[in-house]
């Protein structure tokens, strides 16, 4: 169990790196800025990145629910079969759509940094902060092992730091 999750979380902290990928864009369009395009640019590789991050997180859940540990009580699951672990993948089903709907808008309207289109991503992004946070308060001591749930935190974190990044580039 060990190497599967260090695994996961090493993946995961290599998908979180710097986002910013466009320097200098030429033929832009009438009424749209240099910074305009690199916010969306921005925006579109962190919103990839959350997207590989809750893949992590999801496979790393799944991989708690079907290891078992035995300890004084007996042998358990790290996670159990149970309401907690329906609401974390409920969580994480919520991010995705989330980021889906989010990552969807920006590809549909290449380039458009526009009010409205910064407002719904906004929106997104503070729906998904708070999915987090869900996961956080309310469903994470359910992984009955503090190793796991270091690990489980961790890609929390990492998927909080990519989505204020986000919230950065909105006015």
């Amino acid at each position: 169990m060990k190497r599967k999750m260090i695994w996961i979380w090493v993946v995961a902290l290599s998908l979180t790196g710097c986002a910013a990928r466009q320097k200098q864009v030429t033929n832009l369009p009438a009424n749209v800025t240099q910074t305009q395009v690199q916010n969306w640019d921005s925006a579109v590789a962190n919103l990839d990145k959350i997207a590989q991050t809750v893949s992590a997180l999801r496979q790393a859940v799944i991989q708690l629910n079907e290891t078992t540990v035995t300890d004084s009580t007996g042998t358990h699951k790290v996670l159990p079969d149970g309401s907690t672990y329906v609401a974390i993948l409920t969580s994480i089903g919520k991010i995705d759509q989330l980021e889906i709907d989010a990552s969807a808008l920006l590809k549909a309207q290449p380039q458009n940094w526009s009010v409205d289109t910064q407002t719904k991503i906004k929106n997104d992004v503070a729906l998904i902060q708070q999915e987090l946070q869900t996961i956080n308060t309310q469903q994470l001591a359910g992984i009955k092992n503090a190793s796991a749930q270091a690990q489980v935190q961790q890609l929390i974190t990492n998927l909080a730091s990519l989505s204020a990044l986000i919230l950065t580039l909105t006015s």
